[in-house]
């Protein structure tokens, strides 16, 4: 009787331990808050991520940004559980170059007085 309690434990947990975290990485092709769905465009294909009002991140992701999704596979769905978005669409500002010798931007080439 003991053996059969344990086993009915353990099958309980089973589906709990096959759902694992994992990291999918990628470009946003396109978003349908509606369906609250993501196609994302990885190095393997295209892929269905699904969200929820829940989801880190979600609210902020558009088409064109370079993605990392914290994703459980839930009966066969990517399910996002966190979406860290990085726009690489947008160009650097005039205000974003690298700072010369000395802490000055501005500064003339080396060399030159």
């Amino acid at each position: 009787m003991r053996k059969l309690l344990a086993f009915a434990a353990v099958m309980l947990f089973v589906p709990a331990i096959s759902a694992s975290a994992a990291l999918l990485e990628g470009t946003v092709a396109k978003v349908d808050q509606g369906k609250k769905q993501i196609l994302l465009q990885t190095d393997k294909g295209q892929e269905t991520v699904e969200f929820s009002a829940g989801t880190k991140g979600a609210d902020k992701v558009k088409a064109g940004d370079r993605v990392k999704v914290n994703y459980t596979e839930k009966a066969g769905k990517i399910v996002a559980d966190a979406i860290d978005a990085s726009n690489s669409s947008a160009a650097p500002s005039t205000g974003d170059r690298p700072m010369a010798p000395g802490g000055m931007k501005d500064a003339p080439p080396s060399g030159i007085r």
